[in-house]
């Protein structure tokens, strides 16, 4: 029997930060996180030779140490007017100090201190007073951008930092079940066989691992609720629609409520002269 203080299913930016979090404060924790994907320096597509997805499991994008943030273009956006729910839980300025916790942290590891959105005030007011006669509404969100490649650094130090002060990791290991007694969390039972027991059990699987948590709670009886769904698709258009966008904000948030029924339709996600990975291959 192996027993540990916390473990932690899932290596992805929740895992990563909640076992950092924990070290600092006690560092005589026994902490276990279990990942089904790979470390970060093993983390290879075979896409890259084959150019063409071979439909790998797990799949070496979206598992592993960092989960999908490990080759995403890697944007921090800090402010809690964006994003998930954060707010509505913890209140706004504790949102916003978490945030700003969050990116020192980021800046500790390598991130770049240059932040957009916050600097160019005349560009700014123009591209605000642009959305106001579309009818969009802009919202004002500071932009930290790590990249592709400096994100991966940047994750390759904290996996080497967790490691060094003594945080355990168990690589391509799947979580087949957690042990419930007396409905409390006490252990894990993985693919391999293995069984770990903990005081705590933090479950950070992200959107990767949703389909399979809704099946552990199933299976367990715990009721869980349908969450709000948004339906996104991608829009490509040539850079020089979006230069002045992308120049001056890098990533532009502008909100649009539909006359007819007041649907809300926001701008997600924005990649300055990408390259984008073909379908299939997430």
């Amino acid at each position: 029997m192996q027993n540990y203080d916390v473990i932690i299913i899932g290596a992805g930016p929740s895992g990563i930060f909640c076992a950092y979090e924990l070290i600092n404060e006690n560092k005589d924790l026994k902490i276990l996180m279990v990942e089904k994907g790979r470390p970060i320096e093993k983390r290879m597509c075979p896409k890259r030779t084959t150019k063409q997805c071979i439909g790998c499991q797990p799949c070496a994008i979206t598992t592993g140490f960092a989960g999908a943030g490990a080759f995403s273009d890697g944007k921090l956006s800090l402010s809690p007017d964006v994003g998930g729910n954060l707010p509505d839980i913890l209140g706004y300025d504790k949102a916003m100090e978490l945030i700003k916790e969050s990116d020192d942290i980021y800046l500790k590891f390598g991130a770049d201190t240059n932040v957009y959105g916050v600097d160019k005030e005349a560009e700014i007011r123009e591209i605000r007073r642009r959305a106001i006669n579309a009818n969009l509404k802009l919202i004002e969100c500071p932009i930290r951008h790590l990249g592709t490649e400096e994100g991966y650094k940047i994750y390759t130090r904290l996996q080497e930092h967790l490691l060094a002060v003594g945080v355990e990791m168990v690589f391509n290991t799947m979580v087949k079940d957690i042990i419930i007694e007396d409905k409390k969390a006490i252990g894990v039972v993985t693919s391999k066989g293995d069984t770990y027991y903990a005081e705590e059990i933090v479950s950070a699987i992200g959107r990767e691992g949703s389909d399979w948590f809704s099946q552990i709670c199933k299976d367990h009886g715990i009721e869980t609720k349908v969450g709000t769904v948004d339906i996104g698709v991608r829009v490509e258009v040539r850079d020089e629609v979006m230069e002045f966008l992308n120049k001056n904000l890098y990533e532009a948030k502008l909100v649009y409520y539909t006359p007819t029924f007041d649907d809300k339709v926001r701008t997600f996600c924005t990649n300055p002269s990408a390259l984008q990975y073909p379908d299939r291959v997430w």
